[in-house]
């Protein structure tokens, strides 16, 4: 069965990058949320320090490279911190304080925010469309530019690497680093932000591995094939 569902792939991927922007989608969302909110009800206190509070963490993800490292770092900081201000007795005085905050935004900001970075993320997936890499059996193939110029160079000897370089990138979207090694580029050809980097990978083994084993056969034709000859 595993076979089969190999065979049944397409020998054919796409690898799309995404600018870093696109990781704001929490804020865009609750933006949505508080708008709607507000809209329904303009009284309502918790929308502002509720956005402010998902929009600074947000910034914070965006800000840094949660490494495996610097995570375990940030959790057991955190951790740190919370049970120092229970042992201090603080804890109460602090989120009294946080929670008597109350931002004034209405609901055309949260409008505003919402369709602001609705226009920059539909800008960021037509540019992905426009700028992407393909590897097939033969070639890997760059096309990019509104009237599809591309590069072309054969697959052999190409070498590809999966890397998540940051742990937060992977959780809330599943993104990764394909990095391609081949001896026609100088350098080695990074594509940062790939979603789905799991299947991606899985894909391009597929493919390559295809390509060598039509390989394989050429060099070494089976029994049937050599009888013919």
């Amino acid at each position: 069965m595993g076979d089969d569902r190999m065979q049944d792939k397409p020998l054919r991927v796409r690898i799309h990058s995404l600018p870093k922007v696109i990781f704001f989608y929490p804020t865009w969302l609750f933006s949505l949320v508080c708008a709607l909110v507000m809209s329904a009800d303009p009284s309502a206190g918790w929308p502002g320090i509720a956005w402010m509070a998902l929009f600074s963490l947000n910034l914070f993800v965006i800000a840094f490279d949660f490494t495996e490292e610097r995570t375990l770092i940030v959790v057991l900081g955190t951790v740190a911190l919370i049970l120092t201000l229970v042992l201090l007795g603080a804890l109460s005085d602090v989120m009294g304080f946080l929670t008597s905050l109350k931002p004034k935004m209405d609901a055309v900001f949260h409008w505003m925010i919402f369709t602001v970075f609705g226009i920059i993320f539909l800008a960021a997936w037509i540019g992905s469309r426009l700028d992407y890499w393909e590897i097939v059996p033969n070639e890997v193939v760059h096309r990019y530019g509104v009237f599809r110029r591309m590069r072309r160079f054969s697959t052999e000897s190409l070498r590809w690497d999966k890397t998540i370089p940051d742990v937060m990138e992977r959780i809330m979207l599943g993104t990764g680093t394909i990095i391609l090694t081949t001896p026609y580029e100088k350098h080695p050809i990074v594509v940062e932000h790939v979603m789905r980097i799991g299947r991606i990978d899985e894909q391009i083994a597929h493919i390559l591995g295809v390509k060598q084993v039509v390989a394989e056969r050429h060099n070494h034709p089976t029994e049937d094939e050599a009888s013919r000859h």
